[in-house]
């Protein structure tokens, strides 16, 4: 029995001396630690995955507040009230969040705050998401629009309502969507609401 007792303590120690060997001290874990880098990273399209960025580009101009013009790409995904179509840039610029990624032209991307954008404009080609239907049921109603410091925007809304119940007050008056969408033959121009200093209807 000794010599067997022996043997199983032999194995112990050399097992405890493995173990040992094996293991990092925390100061010597501490000191191989490599240190992480601090140098700031431009981002560009190749990186814009981090926001969930997905399925197509549309090109956008956009006019920020203080008059400066962006031009880039803005990234359109599924919609989320029509199944399996895309998106359009009202949908996306009318969005609860507050930011959204461009792509600028030289692919680095910037996160742009809506409530700092005076206007968007948006190319209406012929399968372009902002196309409307060509029987479209909505009723539409032309419009002048006369922006703060008198700026002049003409161009035609979607009453979302019964043909013999739309009128542009009620319309106006139950909008809350951020941006108000003027429809012309070859664009889509979202005006921040906040900018409409008076409409007077065309028709």
């Amino acid at each position: 029995m000794g010599g067997f007792t022996g043997r199983v303590k032999g194995l112990a120690d050399v097992r405890n001396v493995t173990e040992g060997c094996g293991r990092q001290s925390f100061y010597e874990r501490s000191t191989h630690a490599q240190p992480s880098s601090r140098v700031p990273q431009s981002y560009t399209s190749e990186s814009a995955n981090l926001y969930r960025i997905e399925t197509t580009r549309k090109a956008v101009i956009l006019t920020m507040r203080d008059g400066e013009e962006l031009r880039g790409n803005v990234f359109i995904h599924f919609s989320s009230y029509r199944p399996f179509e895309l998106e359009d840039v009202s949908e996306l610029l009318n969005a609860d969040s507050p930011f959204f990624p461009l792509e600028l032209p030289n692919t680095e991307v910037i996160l742009v705050s809506k409530e700092r954008v005076a206007e968007a404009a948006a190319d209406r080609g012929e399968d372009a998401p902002d196309q409307p239907p060509r029987e479209a049921p909505t009723p539409t109603a032309l419009l002048q629009v006369i922006l703060v410091g008198g700026e002049v925007r003409l161009g035609s809304i979607r009453l979302d309502a019964p043909p013999g119940r739309a009128r542009v007050l009620d319309y106006l008056n139950a909008l809350t969507s951020r941006f108000l969408t003027l429809y012309t033959s070859n664009e889509a121009r979202l005006i921040n609401r906040s900018l409409i200093d008076r409409v007077r209807p065309l028709d």
